[in-house]
Order: C-alpha cells, then sequence, then structure tokens
C-alpha cells in the first residue's frame, strides 16, 4: 500500500560524465510519475523522502547521523552503537521508518472505488477484499444494495 521514492538531485547526477549516460537510460522522471499515477489508482500511498533526508547516512539502530559517508563505503558502520549492515540496506531501513512516520491513517486494504468512477450515474463505494461471494460479481451502490450479475463460462 505505500512505496517510498527519494527525491534525488538528477541534474547533478546527469553532470557526472561516469553516471551520465546511465542516469538518462534509468528515466527517473518517468518512473516516479508512473508510481504516483498506480499508487493513486490503486489507493496506496505514495511518500517521497526529501532530497536532504540522510537515509544512507543515518544509522537504522540508533539514529546516529554521519556527517560524511563516501559512495565507495558499501557497509554502514556505526561508531556510537557499532552497527555494521549493507549500506543500501541501512537506507532502505530508514526509508520504511520514514512512511511508519508519516503513516497517518494507516494502510489501506481496500482497492478501486472512487478511483475510475465515472462522472455521471453510480459512485462505487470501497469494499474489502472477500466480501463478494465467489459466483457473484457486482457493484455495491452507496445505500448498501448491491446489483449481482452471475458469471458464466464462456466456451
Amino acid at each position: 500500500g505505500t512505496v517510498v521514492v527519494e527525491d534525488l538531485n538528477v541534474t547533478g547526477m546527469l553532470r557526472n560524465r561516469r553516471l551520465a549516460r546511465h542516469v538518462a537510460d534509468a528515466g527517473f522522471a518517468e518512473i516516479r510519475r508512473q508510481l504516483a499515477y498506480k499508487t493513486g489508482w490503486n489507493g496506496g500511498r505514495l511518500v517521497v523522502a526529501d532530497r536532504w533526508y540522510p537515509s544512507s547516512k543515518t544509522c537504522s539502530g540508533c539514529g546516529t547521523v554521519k556527517t560524511k559517508l563516501a559512495l565507495s563505503e558499501r557497509e554502514y558502520r556505526c561508531e556510537a552503537c557499532g552497527l555494521v549492515i549493507d549500506r543500501d540496506r541501512n537506507a532502505a531501513v530508514n526509508l520504511a521508518a520514514l512512511a511508519a512516520a508519516t503513516a497517518g491513517s494507516g494502510p489501506v486494504a481496500a482497492r478501486g472505488a472512487d478511483q475510475k468512477t465515472r462522472t455521471r450515474g453510480q459512485v462505487a463505494v470501497k469494499r474489502e477484499p472477500g466480501t463478494a461471494q465467489a459466483d457473484q460479481t457486482g457493484t455495491v451502490l452507496p445505500q448498501g444494495r448491491t446489483t449481482n450479475r452471475a458469471l458464466t463460462k464462456a466456451h
């Protein structure tokens, strides 16, 4: 239900001659646009970590922030608590904690409805997964009634 991305300085990365072609090929803007679109469409949530959020420099164990961390250092070593963890795993744990801290209402279990409704006619209401009968399909109407159609096999 929740996807966390970092707001990267893509312009700055394009100035690096070694990274420029690979960064340009990755299409970070398109990936982020698709994530925003798909999470909104499916009732999920996209959390964007600020460009200056120190996800790699912060200890996921005690919260101590390092002032310097070279890109060549692939293991994060905390001087305060002694934690040794892969740099990328440490950043992922910190980003997951950021998502949990900004959760607000909690995870979204129901999918769809009110996202793809027409401008005219009946408005669909969110329904928890597994509430429809196995042989029936339908739409929950605002008054709690349902319109069901029996499923048939096409041969």
